[in-house]
């Protein structure tokens, strides 16, 4: 069981306790993984629902507990509608790049701007879907804000994260996250959430890692691909047919590189969570070399059990981060005693004289 008491923001106490056992979530694992790989992946969203399920239901917040209420097939029609529209305007850039030549590029720029508006929309309508799924107290949550105006802002943080090479992309995370949180509200709790508590935490510093990383290791994938590690790696010549030898290799690498990737982003996404943790009023102290840790063993389970391991790898990350908020709780709950304590003094008696 873990518990988060904070109200770092000023505003109402929030409570959080989870009563979770990762283990638990093997028997669902079994339950939805062998459907899921017969179905090449489609009975995922019903899965996915399961999940949800079985972690709302395990969570109390203010002492009473929370109810998921979505389908498998709802995540279905939203999954389809979303590819259905990325691969209209990925096949349009297609056509107007091989039809048109270089005249092509203003339809190609056209439709990238389309697929990020339609992706910002996208990302609201599943923001206010899990929140509207979401029951507390007989009730669900809501969430303020337009959907066309949040998808014209990540069309905006779009462009300026191309024109800067990705270095808009904290900023743009801070702007989401306070729109997203900052309009979530219920009948029986208002909105809480505090921008400036979470732009107190540094972002900058971790996603620098993450970027330079991110250079390098894309570097090194293409001196693989041009055939520059053929001297210790077997990897396939240019123009020729791999052998099951280089196959394995390059499944390896791959493997890997996806790896070193999760690890190198680990502190920005650390950070990340504990930002948006403080601004909804949560001491959330993650560290990031137990975050990578926690981040590259999922992943890794869910690779090589081919998604079957998606529900136990949700569950350990739920976990994780609720025993790192009642770590949190008890540090401070320690401190405030000790201040307290501190703060006693004892005004020796004085006697008068014939008393």
């Amino acid at each position: 069981m873990s518990r988060s008491n904070a109200a770092e923001s000023g505003g109402p106490s929030l409570t959080l306790v989870q009563r979770l056992d990762a283990r638990g979530f093997l028997s669902l694992t079994l339950r939805h993984g062998a459907p899921n790989l017969l179905t090449l992946g489609l009975h995922g969203f019903w899965g996915r629902s399961a999940i949800r399920r079985r972690l709302w239901a395990a969570t109390d917040m203010n002492g009473e507990p929370l109810d998921y209420g979505g389908l498998g097939i709802e995540l279905l029609i939203g999954a389809l509608a979303k590819l259905l529209v990325v691969a209209a305007a990925l096949a349009a850039v297609l056509a107007a790049v091989q039809g048109l030549g270089v005249w092509g590029a203003p339809v190609a720029l056209i439709a990238a701007a389309s697929v990020a508006l339609f992706m910002g929309f996208c990302r609201f309508v599943s923001f206010v879907y899990l929140a509207t799924r979401t029951e507390w107290r007989g009730q669900v949550f809501e969430v303020d804000g337009s959907s066309a105006a949040f998808a014209l802002g990540e069309l905006r943080d779009a462009a300026l994260i191309a024109l800067t090479l990705g270095w808009w992309r904290p900023a743009a995370d801070r702007r989401r996250d306070a729109l997203l949180w900052g309009g979530l509200h219920h009948p029986h709790r208002p909105a809480a959430y505090d921008a400036a508590a979470a732009a107190r935490r540094p972002l900058y510093s971790a996603f620098a890692i993450g970027w330079f990383a991110s250079v390098m290791i894309g570097l090194f994938a293409g001196g693989v691909a041009m055939g520059l590690a053929a001297g210790f790696l077997p990897t396939p010549a240019l123009g020729t047919v791999p052998t099951l030898v280089e196959l394995a290799a390059l499944g390896a690498l791959a493997l890997g590189l996806w790896l070193a990737l999760t690890v190198a982003w680990a502190p920005y996404q650390a950070a990340r969570r504990t930002a948006a943790a403080a601004g909804l009023g949560l001491r959330l102290p993650l560290c990031w070399r137990a975050w990578a840790r926690l981040q590259a063993g999922n992943t890794a389970l869910r690779i090589v059990s081919l998604g079957a391991l998606a529900p136990y790898a949700a569950a350990r990350e739920s976990a994780f981060v609720f025993a790192r908020l009642e770590e949190a709780r008890r540090r401070s709950k320690r401190a405030r005693a000790a201040r307290l304590s501190a703060g006693v003094r004892f005004t020796p008696l004085e006697m008068k004289a014939g008393s």
